[in-house]
């Protein structure tokens, strides 16, 4: 049961209708090529911003999966994929593994320490989806540049 709610929640997240705003994909939709790069000072560039979201995105699909040696290497953290096709496909799939994981993930686990880490799934889970409207907010105003 609080996996569908959990679950639900992430697709309206991430495909909408959200309740905060725009949703991830609503966010990315009607976009022009040119703002991909876009920045403000030092911050984090809008196709950067996406493939964050997708490593953190798979960091939890593989820990809901089980495989709890993975982790996120600083290249990781913040790829330097230049191609927006590519990221919005693998961000797409990151969706899709995430959501499969979640699945089959075993709900009486859901409060069970994630190893290596000083949370538990649940706080994962609902974090990867706060994670997702923290830098959609990013994106919206590097768009608007």
């Amino acid at each position: 049961m609080e996996n569908n709610r959990i679950a639900t929640l992430l697709e309206k997240t991430f495909n909408g209708p959200a309740w905060h705003g725009p949703s991830v994909m609503e966010a990315l939709n009607d976009f022009s090529l040119q703002k991909v790069s876009n920045k403000i000072g030092e911050s984090h560039s809008i196709i950067e911003l996406v493939q964050h979201m997708t490593t953190w995105r798979n960091f939890t699909a593989k820990r809901l999966a089980g495989d709890n040696e993975y982790e996120v290497t600083d290249e990781d953290n913040f790829p330097k994929e230049t191609d927006w096709t590519v990221a919005i496909s693998n961000l797409k799939q990151s969706h899709v593994n995430l959501t499969t994981a979640l699945k089959a993930f075993p709900e009486d686990k859901l409060f069970t320490t994630v190893p290596t880490r000083n949370y538990d799934f649940y706080n994962l889970l609902h974090g990867i989806i706060q994670h997702d409207i923290y830098h959609t907010g990013q994106i919206i105003l590097l768009k608007k540049l």
